[in-house]
């Protein structure tokens, strides 16, 4: 295995903390796949020129985030981030009908380069003004409008998309990042708000102006704690549920 980079001292991190945060750049950049073994500790250790109880520590730290998984005798993995948060689930469906399971469809209406807005820019942590690539996205459940998104992402790391057709995205888009921009998303921050629909929302969502919808706002990260995605989303709020399970 080829010795990284070494790690820039850093006093005030102790030096398993400064190894976690480079193991995870090193997960975040994609050297090792998903479900794949990491090398052992020793090996890592010694690459790193670190005691073994250190690589542990670092490998302990990666675990307790949900970045990797260590299983009993066969050494510590890759863990593909599960992130079943999608939007959607703030919104009740009806899971079947008729007695045959319907699929949530999504579509593409727009997609374009163009200056960030300003509350896209503070997510990614950027200066506003700069460019970067415009989804704008439908959520439909058995026909009818539900979530109607506006996805901003950062370039270049995302140039790739720029050039696909919007019929060819998909319904899922973080894997889309992870096979053709190599970017994973490994956590999202949501933020929940009421507002009222003005009338072009209101039209996307086949609902009066004036009446209520909920807005989530979302950053999306990779493992080494890079913002990558910023979006907003609006959907009925008649439509809308909240569960939340506390000990």
């Amino acid at each position: 295995m080829p010795a990284p980079a070494r790690i820039a001292p850093d006093s005030r991190l102790p030096l398993h903390a400064q190894l976690r945060d480079h193991l995870a750049r090193r997960l975040a950049a994609g050297e090792w796949p998903a479900d794949t073994a990491l090398p052992s500790e020793a090996a890592l250790a010694a690459s790193y020129g670190v005691a073994v109880n250190t690589l542990r520590r670092a490998f302990e730290q990666l675990a307790r985030e949900g970045l990797v998984e260590r299983r009993q005798g066969r050494g510590t993995f890759v863990r593909r981030p599960a992130l079943r948060g999608s939007m959607l689930r703030f919104f009740r469906q009806a899971e079947r009908e008729g007695g045959a399971e319907i699929v949530p469809e999504s579509r593409i209406q727009r997609r374009a380069v163009a200056p960030l807005p300003g509350w896209a820019a503070q997510g990614l942590g950027v200066a506003p003004g700069l460019r970067g690539l415009r989804l704008d996205r439908v959520r439909s459940w058995a026909g009818a409008p539900l979530l109607v998104e506006e996805i901003w992402l950062r370039l270049p790391e995302f140039a790739r998309l720029a050039k696909r057709s919007p019929e060819s995205f998909g319904a899922l888009l973080y894997p889309l990042y992870e096979s053709e921009c190599a970017r994973v998303v490994a956590r999202v921050e949501d933020e929940i708000t009421v507002g009222r629909a003005e009338a072009a929302l209101a039209r996307q969502l086949g609902i009066a102006a004036g009446e209520p919808v909920v807005e989530i706002g979302r950053v999306a990260f990779t493992a080494d704690g890079v913002p990558i995605e910023a979006r907003r989303a609006w959907g009925r709020a008649d439509r809308f549920r909240y569960r939340a399970t506390a000990t």
